[in-house]
């Protein structure tokens, strides 16, 4: 849709000030429709060069109508049945009642996919299981007659007609048409993958598969191990329907005693363990499946509140018969003593409860084995993460070989179930060519400029900072730990190499901790008491607080990379007295010069200084964007922990303030209900609050006021949005609801203000990879792809614009909307300048800076968020919600107009 330009004229000048009340009356209602844009063309800019991909041809012409069934499986008790069992059910039903004939895709819960006509719309069958360890829920008790024990193996099965599955609409999306029906389509050939690996007994995990035969479990500490596997997923490209095959990982319990992973989860021997040391155990191994002595699954739901030798249940006693006779309460020990034959090693400990809540089922912890392959879902330590960093860094020559070895062991062209479907799949790579953009020019201080090589650049302790930045004022505090620190020596250091770097520092003041402070307080009480020395010394002569635009830049030193004493004392400076802040924690070898010039960049970002800029913003050559005011703005949302179900979702907005410079942001937080994706804080028709995205805007009317620029600068003409995380699947709710409440926001500013818009979203979570042609080494910084393997329609592109370690992870842009009107090389362009706009390190990163920084602000703010008391179980209502979005706290204003996250 076109819109008409933007007014010249100023906002009114009530509007343009920071946090003002904005007025009561509410613009007209504008209907507003959007829809996902054609690709315009392709890019020409750059070096051809001779690329491979992980994509693999595909064949497909359907040869028969798919039809979709609906499928129920229950049984008489009303139990929940897990999909592995749900598949077998189905399996035996085929056999039973002769459906052998029909090529059957079952996703393992409701939907099932038929080639060809079962002759029925609805139907309803019976089903025995035979094997009764294959049956969920079950359990041997000696006590229960036989015609409860045939009942548990019984089950109900309903297929129903549900729809034909136009499978013709796969080839019109290649054809650049777009049809609604091919989500249907190729829902079906995934299913078919699934299929597949469900017959070679591999761990699915939505569209990738896991297995031990892939390579040895590696070890991740605490229990954890990581896994080899691979992802598999049907794609439409501009070549036609492909296979995206890649390497993947992911992280699961060992199989192991349950007594063995408590003590290695909590490094110690059971045998020392107290209250909280269950307290701990309990959490992780709630929801685990455990294998009894009997050789029967059970999941744990926790521990018996007494021991084994006190903890009561009521034993039933029952004649030869079968009849009731009376019940006996007995102790978990004795139980095992009398009636099984086991002696304890341990009736000291409690049990483990496999029951339900209202009905404990007690097993002795060391009778239970966890049961193989169960994924881990809890947030990783620092050291498993480290660990599974290292384990998913694979050189690239050796991703390719792994690649093509498992496709050959997954032998696709010989399943029955796609040669039935008529799937064919190539046993290459596909090849194309790609493109090589050139780096862009970089401006430091002194107007020496640099055009990085190999998406890194020089910044050594002479080279000066673009505009540094300068303070009278600065407290460096020390909290100290097992090794003895030097923090006066760290301070004049500091000092030393920001001065060499243009910046000018005054003297430092210097807070240390007393020598057994760490040893004997907790990290809250170490660091209320610091924040206490800090309260008193933040005043002027008169004993006044000094105001907290005025506060001084504080350094840091931390013991230890940990969150006990790096989360408090931010969440004080920033939330309660608004001062800046940069934590370190100094290297084994010391602090060195290197070291700390690599600090200065992140103190200068913070406290508003330009490390370096793109020569492009300083002449104003960059296309589009330098020659009208424009603004970028950055969104993310960073979620809670999966377990953490009632921790708020924190989701950040940071944008551009220095028209025609682009590499100074300031920033919006807002929570809201845990794991929403889409940003419900961006506009607020309540005229009492401001919204992110008005508050945003105003930081720029105000900054531009500020610097004298004329009226028609002062508003932004254009809007470029990167919005990090969402899926293909989500595209049209980022349209509806966060691009409308941009056109809103905008509109709420003042009458008639309607900048020119181009969303852009931001993927990296994505199994997409490209190798040089004939070598399979990694491609250059630059590399920018799109054809051949891009959308057939829409208009998206790969760039991998950094030097990665092990196998590069190109970005996947895809342009929903462009306003702006953008050619496909101006926006590779812009967004691979971008790239080398990230101020906190020397190198050019992976994704769009604003993006980028928005992801790490959500992630920082993240910290701030108390879910220490929070469940694994869903919010119910409302006002839990708004309880979960209230633990956020409020930063300080002056603290949001800084990169206070950098």
């Amino acid at each position: 849709m076109s819109n008409p330009g933007p007014s010249s004229k100023g906002p009114p000048k009530d509007q343009l000030e920071r946090g003002s009340e904005p007025p009561v009356k509410r613009p007209r209602a504008v209907a507003l429709d959007f829809q996902l844009m054609r690709r315009p063309g392709y890019g020409t800019k750059g070096r051809e060069v001779a690329l491979v991909c992980n994509h693999f041809n595909v064949k497909f012409e359907p040869r028969m109508t798919v039809n979709h069934y609906s499928v129920s499986i229950s049984t008489p008790e009303e139990r929940l049945l897990r999909s592995n069992v749900k598949r077998r059910v189905l399996e035996s039903l085929r056999d039973t009642y002769g459906l052998r004939n029909f090529a059957f895709a079952y996703d393992g819960e409701s939907a099932l996919f038929v080639a060809g006509d079962l002759s029925f719309k609805s139907k309803e069958f019976r089903v025995t299981l035979t094997n009764r360890r294959d049956v969920e829920g079950q359990r041997a008790r000696s006590s229960e007659d036989e015609a409860r024990r045939r009942a548990g193996n019984e089950f109900v099965v309903k297929i129903e007609f549900a729809a034909v599955v136009d499978m013709n609409a796969i080839a019109a999306v290649n054809r650049g048409e777009r049809d609604s029906r091919a989500q249907d389509a190729l829902r079906v050939l995934d299913i078919m993958l699934r299929e597949h690996a469900t017959k070679k007994a591999y761990i699915l995990q939505r569209d990738c598969y896991f297995s031990p035969i892939f390579g040895p479990g590696a070890d991740l500490q605490d229990g954890v191990e990581a896994w080899k596997g691979y992802h598999a997923s049907f794609r439409t490209t501009q070549s036609g329907l492909s296979l995206n095959f890649d390497t993947a990982t992911t992280i699961v319990i060992k199989e192991t005693q349950v007594q063995l992973f408590m003590e290695e989860y909590c490094k110690k021997s059971i045998r020392q363990f107290r209250d909280e040391d269950f307290t701990k155990c309990k959490r992780i191994l709630k929801g685990i499946s455990v294998m009894t002595y009997l050789n029967q699954s059970h999941k744990i739901i926790g521990f018996s509140p007494e021991p084994c030798s006190k903890q009561m249940f009521a034993l039933r006693r029952r004649d030869e018969s079968g009849n009731m006779l009376d019940t006996e309460d007995i102790s978990v020990a004795d139980y095992f003593t009398r009636v099984k034959g086991i002696n304890l090693k341990s009736p000291h400990l409690p049990a483990l409860d496999v029951g339900r809540t209202k009905k404990p089922m007690y097993f002795p912890i060391e009778l239970c084995t966890i049961v193989p392959g169960q994924r881990y879902k809890k947030l990783l330590n620092t050291f498993q993460r480290q660990g599974m960093i290292r384990q998913c860094k694979v050189d690239p020559e050796e991703r390719v070989k792994k690649i093509n070895s498992m496709m050959w062991k997954n032998e696709y062209n010989r399943d029955e179930l796609l040669e039935a479907f008529n799937v064919v799949i190539d046993n290459k790579m596909t090849r194309f060519k790609g493109r090589v953009l050139e780096a862009p020019q970089l401006q430091f201080g002194n107007r020496v400029k640099e055009i990085p090589r190999n998406g890194r650049w020089n910044f050594n302790v002479e080279r000066q900072m673009n505009q540094p930045a300068q303070t009278t004022r600065w407290i460096v505090i020390c909290f100290k730990g097992r090794r003895p620190v030097d923090a006066q020596r760290i301070g004049n250091e500091m000092k030393d190499v920001a001065s060499k770097k243009g910046m000018r520092f005054g003297d430092f003041e210097l807070f240390e901790e007393n020598d057994t402070d760490h040893q004997r307080k907790s990290p809250l009480q170490r660091v209320e008491a610091m924040t206490n020395r800090l309260r008193t010394t933040l005043v002027d002569g008169t004993g006044n607080p000094i105001p907290a635009h005025k506060f001084p830049f504080v350094l840091v030193i931390l013991p230890e990379k940990s969150p006990d004493l790096y989360i408090p004392f931010k969440r004080f400076c920033e939330t309660k007295m608004g001062i800046i802040t940069q934590c370190i924690v100094p290297p084994n070898g010391g602090v060195n010069p290197k070291y700390l010039s690599s600090v200065s960049l992140k103190i200068n970002l913070k406290m508003g200084g330009y490390n370096s800029i793109l020569v492009g913003e300083e002449t104003k050559t960059l296309p589009k964007i330098s020659q009208v005011p424009t603004i970028i703005f950055g969104l993310d949302v960073s979620h809670g922990s999966p377990g953490d179900a009632n921790s708020p979702s924190v989701a950040a907005a940071v944008a551009t303030i220095e028209w025609p410079k682009f590499s100074k942001y300031t920033c919006s937080i807002s929570a809201q209900e845990p794991k929403t994706e889409m940003i419900a804080g961006l506009h607020s028709e309540d005229t009492r609050e401001m919204g992110m995205v008005k508050e945003l805007l105003n930081n720029f009317f105000s900054e531009a006021r500020d610097r004298g620029r004329p009226d028609h600068e002062c508003k932004p003409q254009q809007i470029l949005v990167y919005r990090d995380g969402v899926s293909e699947s989500q595209f049209d709710q980022v349209l509806d609801k966060e691009l409308r409440a941009f056109k809103h926001a905008c509109r709420s500013m003042q009458d008639g203000y309607n900048p020119r818009i181009t969303f852009v979203i931001v993927q990296k979570r994505h199994h997409t990879r490209f190798f040089l042609d004939s070598t399979y080494k990694n491609v250059q910084p630059g590399t920018v792809v799109d054809k051949t393997v891009c959308h057939p329609r829409d208009n998206d592109f790969y760039l991998v614009s950094h030097a990665a370690i092990g196998t590069s992870r190109p970005t996947h842009y895809h342009i929903l909307y462009d306003e702006i009107g953008f050619t496909a090389d101006e926006l590779q362009m812009i967004t691979h300048g971008l790239c080398y706009t990230y101020s906190r390190c020397t190198s050019a990163v992976s994704v769009a800076a604003p993006a980028y920084y928005a992801h790490v602000a959500a992630a920082h703010c993240r910290n701030f968020v108390d879910s220490s008391g929070s469940s694994s179980e869903s919010i119910q209502s409302g006002a839990h919600v708004r309880r979960a979005v209230d633990s956020l706290p409020k930063l300080q204003k002056n603290v949001l107009k800084k990169m206070f996250y950098a």
